[in-house]
């Protein structure tokens, strides 16, 4: 039994002793990230009034520079692609906590006409972009909350903190159709070769049948950060290559509930149906970005200080 006891005893060691080693793996994770954003949240680094949120439509559709640029307040960019409205809330939540990082003015939710609420393959929450900040004891216990990781365990173990992401050395590298900009937006410089260039002058219905209980969930908790914080609130719809849902802007003022406002490009727009400043379906080119975008501006410039 001694003898056991004994053995026992310096494979628990030796094994503690190799997993400890996998700190260095952990702690230099982030430096291989292109995107860098979230870790400068953690970080206490986003100095910003204006704060843009939402998946890839905010992040490609809104850039960022532009409202200083015109001579308005600084805004910084921290929306990310194929996310969604629970991602959102993390971050802002994450922003928020953050002790350093500057309290917007305003945030902008740039939201999917009309996958914003219902189920979506293509938006999810980016645990992918945890998983290389997993150093940071926030995003171990977000992680622990949503059930990625065994609340005592993952304190002990390096290991169960990591991924098959973590093991991918080198640089990691964005996706060869947009660049990431200093402002944290990520604008399309190229059109997709199979976008199909007929503008759909259809338009579809929306029903709140398809919502998703979690996805409410987080876009009131959203909202709520928000008020709590008395950060003005702005709901963006940009523009697709078809005409807006009918009864998407209803339902997201019904949601909002007299707290934020909902900003709706012009469709009148004749750059809104030229194919010259989409990428694709639905998201904008660098061009069309600059449009929209100065067209937000407008939009926040007008609204009355808060």
């Amino acid at each position: 039994m001694k003898r056991f006891l004994i053995r026992l005893a310096m494979f628990t060691t030796f094994f503690l002793l190799f997993d400890k080693a996998f700190i260095v793996i952990r702690n230099t994770s982030p430096a291989r990230e292109v995107d860098r954003r979230l870790e400068r949240v953690l970080e206490g680094q986003i100095k910003a009034d204006v704060l843009i949120f939402g998946s890839s439509r905010g992040a490609q559709c809104v850039i960022a520079q532009r409202f200083a640029d015109s001579g308005g307040p600084s805004a910084y960019n921290l929306a990310y692609p194929g996310s969604d409205i629970t991602f959102h809330e993390y971050v802002l939540r994450q922003t928020l906590e953050t002790k350093g990082n500057q309290k917007p003015k305003t945030v902008i939710l740039v939201v999917d006409d009309s996958d914003e609420l219902s189920s979506s393959k293509s938006l999810k929450f980016r645990f992918d972009r945890l998983y290389p900040l997993v150093c940071y004891k926030d995003v171990r216990d977000e992680m622990v909350r949503r059930g990625k990781m065994k609340p005592i365990i993952s304190e002990f173990l390096v290991l169960s903190q990591l991924n098959q992401s973590n093991f991918k050395f080198g640089q990691h590298q964005l996706s060869g159709n947009y660049k990431i900009l200093p402002c944290g937006s990520m604008p399309i410089f190229r059109q997709k070769a199979t976008f199909d260039r007929k503008y759909n002058p259809n338009i579809s219905t929306y029903s709140s049948v398809g919502e998703l209980a979690y996805k409410l969930e987080a876009f009131n908790a959203f909202k709520d950060l928000c008020r709590k914080n008395h950060i003005r609130l702005i709901i963006a719809i940009p523009p697709n290559f078809r005409k807006v849902t009918s009864g998407f802007i209803p339902r997201l003022e019904q949601l909002i509930d007299g707290y934020g406002t909902v900003f709706m490009y012009d469709e009148n727009k004749p750059e809104y149906a030229n194919p010259d400043y989409f990428f694709d379906k639905a998201h904008l080119s660098e061009e069309g970005a600059k449009i929209y975008t100065d067209e937000l501006i407008l939009f926040h410039d007008q609204l009355a200080p808060q």
